[in-house]
């Protein structure tokens, strides 16, 4: 009976300069889409429209302080600032309170840069009233106050050792934990 050959296996074929630049280049691209791309025809959302998915659970969280005076007496800020209802449920916003008082409570998922001009517009949507506790009886009680029958002035507390007024609730630093800021009303 005849020997059969037996066939020698080939070694595998070596990956040449083109073949080991493909997957590099493959991931590059795709990082270029996922970061630049992407963001740009999909922004992040706004702030002051994302509902928390629950309360005291992220990461990040701030506790600034927020005084309202109106007519030369301070008032408090009203438990439930930031919670509204979206779409038939409850939505808690980035900026809420969460007693009466006038501390904020900001949280969220990573640290975020938010300012009083953002609070405002959970706090007043429309501009056009806001609702303040008042405590001078002894029995708290909401009072809802309209807004343009008062001048409203904006300042929050400086290193200079004064509270310094700014022009518009934009111009109030971000929040920290130490910024005290003012909303100061003031009957026309």
């Amino acid at each position: 009976m005849p020997k059969r050959k037996v066939k020698e296996e080939k070694p595998p074929k070596r990956l040449g300069k083109k073949e080991i630049l493909i997957a590099p280049i493959a991931m590059g691209a795709s990082l270029l889409v996922v970061l630049v791309i992407i963001p740009h025809f999909a922004p992040p959302p706004i702030p002051t429209r994302i509902c928390l998915k629950a309360h005291n659970v992220d990461s990040f969280n701030l506790y600034p302080t927020v005084q309202v005076v109106v007519n030369g007496s301070q008032e408090q800020l009203p438990n439930g600032v930031g919670k509204t209802q979206s779409a038939g449920k409850e939505c808690l916003h980035l900026i809420h309170t969460d007693t009466v008082g006038n501390k904020l409570h900001i949280e969220y998922t990573r640290p975020i840069r938010l300012s009083m001009a953002d609070f405002m517009k959970i706090y007043s949507p429309t501009n056009k009233t806001i609702t303040v506790v008042d405590n001078h009886t002894g029995v708290p009680q909401d009072r809802v106050i309209t807004l343009k029958d008062y001048n409203v002035k904006y300042s929050y507390y400086s290193e200079k050792g004064a509270f310094t007024n700014v022009s518009s609730s934009s111009r109030v630093p971000p929040f920290t934990n130490e910024l005290v800021a003012r909303i100061q009303l003031s009957p026309k």
